[in-house]
């Protein structure tokens, strides 16, 4: 039997740890299960961290991912009472209670050369293993959606969408708010942004030869946002082969009110992906007003609707034609800046929260 007001323990261990999209998910997700009746939260976090949502949570015992796995979330039901336990990408190998799995993306199977041949193969073992026997699967878009029931063979109706969400404070600055946040950088406004993690799936070496084409007279500061990833070095090369070491900047990993400054201060915003189940650095800047360049695959085009200039990410020259407009058209330039905020305001996490809800019932159903 179903209950009326179901418990669901959700695996809450990216909180703190600067997982960037996993962990803005989680939180999102947090605060707007807390903001509704019909179900009850905990939040399963490190210990000594803080789950910023309000509601009730749990430390689990392990910060590795092998026990975390195996014995922390293998009994929910008898831990914490809970009728229903949510990870992300990976379940246990065994539970008491029934499972639902959010996969973002499986971006490794289409990108493999992307990875490490170490993480691939992890994901390679775990991922489609998780996906086929959890009660239900969500991820954020029906492109992601559409691929993960092609890859891995899964009845349509175990797998679900809830579109993720920007956090509130994502919004248009004044000037004067954006030039006080931008002090500790030594920045001033009018720049371009790109904000993702040092990794190849983010296509950051083609975005540094597109900006390289670009007229001196309109080449604003590059500024990189993100934490090195992985098999990052052809960034550095390419910085390096052009002479751009003094008009690129990498600010490595910024909290939340910093990125919300460095976007209110961008000229534009790139993010030419090869790859993404969501995008959530797209909502983000369209949130902010930004005018955005972004890449046509995957699910980006389903995420910006008409508020981004689309454009082929494996073309430099696509990309720098694309930089050009953003950067220089006030037409296009007015026209994304007010399509930005407008497409933002149809997602929320009250959404993204209630769509999850649903899944919750026909998984305990």
């Amino acid at each position: 039997m179903t209950p009326a007001r179901p418990r669901v323990a959700i695996d809450a261990h990216t909180i703190g740890r600067r997982a960037t999209g996993n962990e803005t998910y989680v939180v999102g997700l947090l605060r707007g299960l807390h903001a509704r009746s019909d179900v009850e939260a905990v939040a399963l976090v490190d210990d000594g961290i803080e789950a910023w949502f309000g509601g009730e949570q749990r430390f689990l015992r392990s910060r590795s991912p092998i026990p975390r796995l195996m014995r922390d979330l293998a009994h929910p039901r008898r831990a914490w009472s809970a009728d229903l336990l949510h990870v992300q990408y990976v379940r246990p190998t065994r539970c008491d209670a029934p499972v639902v799995t959010t996969i973002h993306d499986i971006s490794f199977e289409h990108f493999p050369a992307t990875f490490t041949r170490r993480s691939r193969l992890r994901m390679h073992l775990t991922i489609p293993w998780s996906a086929r026997r959890s009660a239900a699967v969500v991820t954020g878009s029906e492109f992601s959606r559409q691929d993960l029931i092609a890859t891995y063979g899964l009845q349509p109706e175990r797998v679900s969408v809830t579109p993720y969400a920007p956090d509130q404070r994502f919004r248009p600055l004044s000037a004067d708010g954006v030039k006080q946040r931008l002090n500790r950088f030594g920045l001033p406004a009018g720049y371009l942004l790109c904000v993702g993690n040092l990794q190849p799936r983010k296509n950051i070496r083609r975005l540094v030869e597109a900006y390289a084409g670009l007229r001196s007279d309109l080449r604003p500061p590059l500024v990189i946002v993100g934490q090195a990833g992985w098999r990052y070095r052809d960034i550095y090369d390419a910085i390096r082969k052009h002479g751009l070491t003094r008009s690129v900047h990498f600010t490595g990993f910024v909290d939340i009110d910093e990125l919300v400054a460095l976007y209110g201060g961008a000229a534009a915003f790139a993010y030419p992906s090869l790859y993404e189940g969501f995008g959530l650095p797209v909502i983000e800047a369209l949130a902010c007003g930004v005018p955005t360049l972004a890449s046509n695959r995957s699910s980006i085009p389903e995420v910006a609707g008409d508020a981004a200039l689309l454009v082929d990410p494996d073309s430099v020259e696509a990309i720098r034609a694309g930089l050009e407009r953003v950067l220089s058209d006030e037409t296009l330039r007015a026209k994304l800046a007010v399509a930005g905020p407008r497409r933002a305001a149809q997602f929320s996490w009250a959404r993204c929260a209630e769509a999850t809800v649903a899944c919750y019932l026909r998984a305990l159903g």
